[in-house]
């Protein structure tokens, strides 16, 4: 193996096994990624302390510039989420207008205006008057349903 983490390979049948110390391991972490339990269990104290500060230092620094990227996001997306909410509102505000018209159909217009349009379409042919051209339209578009 020829990096600086394992051993120095000499020749073919030669190789010095050279088992790097705890503080040499905590200075190329970044060449192995996280730090495994064996080795913080081998440092000394001190520089476990050193190491576990630096990494949460290195968690600030990224925290910090995710909540800055997430700010800019935010601030650049304003004007979408402000269009968004006017959407809704015009989205409730017809979902509201549809609601009355199906109470108005249903509450309404069905059991009280049909029927007292229909009973008095019937008075007038019972008393040989004329019907209205809306009444007649009417009767002929039921007529053709049925």
């Amino acid at each position: 193996m020829n990096n600086m983490l394992g051993g120095i390979r000499l020749g073919v049948k030669h190789q010095i096994k050279i088992r790097p110390t705890a503080a040499c391991r905590a200075a190329f972490s970044f060449l192995r990624g996280p730090m495994d339990a064996k080795d913080m269990i081998d440092m000394p104290e001190v520089e476990f302390r050193r190491s576990v500060v630096e990494r949460f230092n290195a968690q600030d620094a990224a925290i910090k510039e995710n909540t800055t990227l997430t700010k800019t996001v935010a601030e650049d997306t304003a004007f979408i989420r402000a269009i968004l909410s006017d959407v809704a509102a015009g989205a409730r505000m017809l979902c509201r207008l549809a609601a009355a018209w199906k109470f108005m159909l249903r509450q309404v217009f069905i059991p009280v205006v049909l029927p007292l349009a229909g009973l008095w379409t019937l008075i007038r042919i019972v008393h040989h008057e004329s019907i209205p051209d809306w009444a007649s339209a009417a009767v002929k578009l039921i007529v053709t349903w049925l």
